[in-house]
């Protein structure tokens, strides 16, 4: 199959529009804007600067950037000098965000100047060797971005420099039995899944697209801005969610479209209704997982379409998706025109029509998903065998084809749209003196998704309350890793092999667990 994009690369579509429509409007934070002009300008500086630093093709430069308009410049500016962006989660500290630093091997980090101080924090960096700081904040042995800027702009690569095969970020996920993984995106996945979105969603060049998702996501930068720059229509962001302000958003920017997650939507709908709540302009919102109850509630009240969908980093964050002209809630919706879905048994035989089993997952278009985990052939051929990309994940095919999620077959934590290691949570929390033992896994959330529980055995003698736990865990790892329910058990059930049983533990659920919510806990 040909590509939905007619760029193979994302610098070659933002220099067309540039050249084309240099005082459209490309993106805009907070009310401040860029056209595409500048948007191209800005890369071109920032690939200046790094190409004149020493950083080479190929070489990795780290993104630790909250939402802002020179997290484009940066983002575009590694991509347009051949260079491979690592966005990194901006809540990350500890051996979360040394790990990925390490492994990925990255020369540069451009990152907000007070969160450098995390990055120092996080270990010693041999591979790292410039630092440069966005905003007020300068710490030393940083080099200011605002410097940066005006340096003067270099010529973009020559012709084939860059093609679609060419690694343009990796993205690590989030860990689930064991350290991260670095999934290599290649150009082509970013223009492939901007253009198909664009054209299953039926946008056209009056929509505007909005997001309040962090932009080092796949979501934002894939379904939001590549959508985008294919329609050259405007890109709207803020800086993250907020159930106060959303509407008040949509409404400066008319945004048509506003990518989400399912817990955003239960948020929004837990507001106190208003006579007012479908006068809006949004005539969308792409989200996952909607919990079926909220379908036809939502739609009325607000008067938007809802459209669920399905896909991994690896998938370039779309496998699965909803038609639009014919949604059925509690599915995921039908493959990708340019993807073949099935569900397989632990044999990879695909199962009947209503049979639980492994969604596994394989692209018709070349270098439209993953090019593989970074300096993991062996993980790479585990999860690309046969051919198939395997996700980790259980689902079931309905008779009418359409798909149906059911869990994860991981030890991944769906939290509030951020995916959770409980093996990193685990690493931090046994450092605790007190502890001899503990579990982390997902409990069933009120807002849909799950949050996170801990089981924990105290060590003989010792005596140690859910509190002071937590405050120990809120000082190690991002806010959204935080367990919400603390229990304290004699053992855990153990497999023969010495493995945790997590399957028992979730079946007791929450139980009488101490809730640090309910409590008004710190954190």
């Amino acid at each position: 199959m040909k590509p939905y994009s007619d760029f193979a690369t994302v610098p070659a579509l933002v220099q067309v529009r540039a050249g084309d429509s240099p005082d459209a409007l490309a993106v805009s934070f907070e009310g401040t804007s860029l056209t595409y002009a500048e948007l191209e300008d800005g890369a071109a500086r920032v690939h200046g600067w790094l190409q004149a630093a020493g950083v080479a093709p190929g070489d990795r430069v780290a993104l630790l950037l909250r939402n802002s308009l020179e997290f484009f410049h940066a983002w575009l500016g590694v991509a347009r000098g051949g260079m491979i962006a690592v966005p990194i989660n901006t809540a990350m500290v500890g051996d979360a965000l040394a790990y990925t630093l390490a492994h990925s091997e990255a020369v540069a980090v451009i990152a907000d100047g007070d969160l450098l101080a995390t990055v120092d924090a996080a270990g010693e960096f041999p591979d790292l060797r410039l630092r440069l700081a966005v905003g007020a904040t300068e710490p030393a042995g940083s080099e200011a971005f605002a410097a940066i800027q005006s340096a003067d702009p270099v010529p973009a690569l020559a012709p084939g420099a860059i093609t679609g095969g060419t690694p343009m970020s990796i993205v690590y996920t989030s860990g689930t039995t064991g350290m991260p993984k670095g999934v290599v995106l290649p150009h082509q996945s970013f223009t492939n899944t901007g253009a198909y979105f664009a054209r299953h969603l039926g946008l056209d060049a009056h929509d505007r697209i909005h997001t309040c998702l962090p932009l080092f996501h796949c979501n934002a930068q894939q379904c939001g801005f590549m959508a985008a720059a294919h329609l050259g229509v405007p890109f709207f962001v803020n800086a993250k969610f907020s159930v106060s302000r959303f509407w008040t958003w949509i409404e400066e920017t008319g945004a048509t479209v506003s990518n989400l997650m399912g817990a955003m939507l239960t948020l929004l709908y837990k507001v106190d209704p208003k006579p007012s709540d479908d006068e809006n302009t949004l005539r969308m919102i792409p989200a996952a997982p909607i919990p079926e109850d909220l379908y036809e509630a939502f739609q009325q009240r607000f008067g938007v379409q809802l459209v669920e969908g399905y896909g991994l980093t690896e998938t370039a964050t779309m496998a699965i998706i909803n038609p639009v002209d014919d949604m059925r809630p509690g599915t995921i919706g039908l493959p990708l025109e340019h993807n073949r879905v099935k569900v397989v048994d632990e044999h990879d035989e695909e199962v009947p029509a209503e049979t639980p089993g492994e969604i596994v997952v394989r692209g018709e278009i070349p270098d439209s998903q993953m090019l593989g985990y970074f300096k993991e052939p062996e993980k790479t051929a585990e999860a690309m065998r046969g051919g198939w990309f395997h996700t980790g994940d259980m689902g079931k095919r309905r008779e009418d084809g359409y798909f149906v999620f059911l869990d994860r077959m991981k030890d991944t934590i769906r939290r509030r749209g951020e995916n959770i290691s409980s093996f990193l949570i685990e690493k931090s929390v046994l450092e605790h003196p007190k502890l001899l033992e503990c579990a982390v896994f997902g409990v069933p959330s009120e807002l849909s998704e799950e949050d996170v529980k801990l089981v924990a055995v105290v060590r003989p003698g010792a005596e140690l309350d859910p509190q002071e736990l937590v405050d120990w865990c809120a000082a190690r790892m991002a806010d959204f890793m935080v367990p919400r329910y603390v229990e304290f058990v004699a053992d855990v059930p153990l497999t023969e092999t010495g493995r945790v049983h997590k399957f028992k533990l979730r079946e007791a659920g929450i139980g009488d667990a101490w809730d640090r919510e309910r409590a008004g806990a710190r954190h």
